[in-house]
């Protein structure tokens, strides 16, 4: 079959396309929210607002496939234009930023043809497109994947780009919703699961004025969420070690954008009017994407993060329309807890051999070799994830609520008796989080978590 590929960079492009590409993207088999060309054009009006996106055109790049025939588009790949700077990091030491224009590939996989001819046509257009990217960035590519395929074969690949996955595979977890909470629960052992409901108990008892859970989906409830989710993040070590927040400013238009066209589900959870932890997410047909997450570290002994996912799921089960939560990219303990399936991804980052790329991909190929050396030397004492617990001031994982939870039930049977393990040892690990709890906590800085590839209830 003859073909024509194009690269559109204009938004007035893709809208005379509307029709037919929304058919090409429901025939995938799985149709993904951040293909849809409404969710392409908020992600590249939020890029321009923030100033992340000083490109010529409206800060995208779709290369397209038509049947020159019939004028029909047959596949695509959209990407998001970036002026991003590239900061290599060891641990949480900074080694170097550099400023880098690079093409954020959309979604998970492309819109292609199921013929490897065009599917290598489609690639070659991405791979000489006269944009000036420096580099192509995917986010967790499946591994089995014709794209992947695609970019591990091609020789222009090889010649002009150096590949970067040195991040290697992970899983990506998914939860599928039954239909009631109860069916859910039922995945989980019986010592898990009354130990689950005591930590909500728990986290129920410890509060002043009451648990409030609110869901978030209209947008005139976006100003008082952003401002109490703001002040989550702000005491996280993202925000404290990594520069991350919710800047309500910059963050509002796009989920205004998103409350719009009915995706904004976003919840938090209070005790009363203070808020302990929140989650950003989106509803699109039947999948909830878990974007962005965070708790106040001051409540971590009662891990509000697991409370507050447990509530979302249950919240997702009764409403019915949510079949899937997607957890995102990344792999933590509450994800490998809660999960249901999961499939490997790998993300990718295509950096263009020139001089001005070398520097900042040598440092940053550097930089993740020496860490995996540092994170040898301390698997081989097994302190790595006491070291990283202790930096981010995070609360035992979420995998050992099993272990955990005998003792819990017996100090929920025996109120009297220190019956947790270091109980005694540590007495603020149950204390209520009151005035004096929370002042050693501003002084220490406050850890809490803001992304949800790297937070664990």
């Amino acid at each position: 079959m003859r073909y024509q590929t194009r690269i559109l960079c204009r938004r007035a492009e893709l809208a005379e396309l509307a029709a037919v590409w929304e058919r090409c993207r429901r025939a995938r088999a799985r149709g993904q929210l951040h293909h849809r060309l409404e969710h392409i054009a908020i992600e590249a009006e939020e890029m321009a607002r923030t100033g992340s996106s000083g490109w010529a055109g409206d800060g995208m790049m779709v290369a397209a496939l038509f049947d020159p025939d019939e004028g029909t588009l047959v596949g695509a790949a959209p990407f998001l234009l970036q002026e991003w700077t590239w900061r290599c990091r060891l641990g949480y030491l900074s080694v170097g930023a550099f400023p880098v224009r690079r093409a954020v590939f959309c979604g998970t996989d492309w819109l292609g043809p199921d013929d490897p001819v065009e599917q290598a046509a489609l690639l070659q257009a991405i791979l000489s497109a006269e944009v000036p990217y420096q580099m192509i960035f995917i986010e967790g590519l499946p591994v089995a994947s014709d794209l992947l395929r695609l970019l591990r074969s091609s020789p222009q690949v090889r010649r002009e780009f150096w590949v970067d996955t040195l991040a290697g595979v992970t899983p990506r977890r998914l939860v599928d919703l039954p239909g009631s909470f109860e069916a859910y629960l039922a995945k989980f052992s019986g010592r898990t699961r009354r130990t689950l409901r005591y930590k909500v108990k728990r986290l129920r008892g410890a509060m002043t004025h009451g648990l409030r859970l609110q869901c978030v989906t209209r947008k005139e409830e976006l100003p008082r969420f952003l401002e109490q989710a703001g002040i989550v993040a702000a005491r996280s070590w993202q925000g404290r070690c990594l520069g991350q927040s919710v800047d309500e400013q910059a963050t509002r238009r796009k989920l205004e954008a998103l409350a719009e066209r009915g995706w904004l589900r976003g919840y938090l959870l209070s005790d009363g009017d203070a808020p302990i932890a929140f989650v950003v997410g989106l509803l699109d047909e039947g999948t909830y994407h878990y974007e962005r997450v965070g708790y106040d570290p001051a409540w971590a002994p009662y891990q509000p993060g697991t409370v507050l996912l447990l509530m979302i799921l249950e919240d997702l089960c009764a409403d019915g329309v949510p079949r899937t939560l997607d957890f995102g990219y990344g792999d933590s303990e509450y994800k490998r807890l809660f999960s249901t399936r999961s499939y490997d991804e790998l993300t990718v980052r295509l950096v263009r051999k020139s001089a001005s790329t070398v520097v900042p991909y040598v440092t940053h190929a550097a930089c993740w070799t020496g860490a995996a050396l540092i994170r040898k030397g301390l698997d081989r004492f097994a302190l790595r994830e006491r070291v990283r617990r202790f930096l981010r001031g995070e609360p035992a994982p979420a995998a050992q609520i099993e272990a955990e939870g005998a003792a819990d039930e017996a100090e929920a049977a025996h109120p009297g008796r220190a019956a947790h393990p270091g109980a005694a040892a540590h007495p603020g690990r149950t204390a209520r989080p009151g005035a004096a709890a929370r002042a050693g906590e501003a002084a220490r800085g406050g850890e809490a978590a803001s992304s949800a590839h790297a937070v664990a209830p």
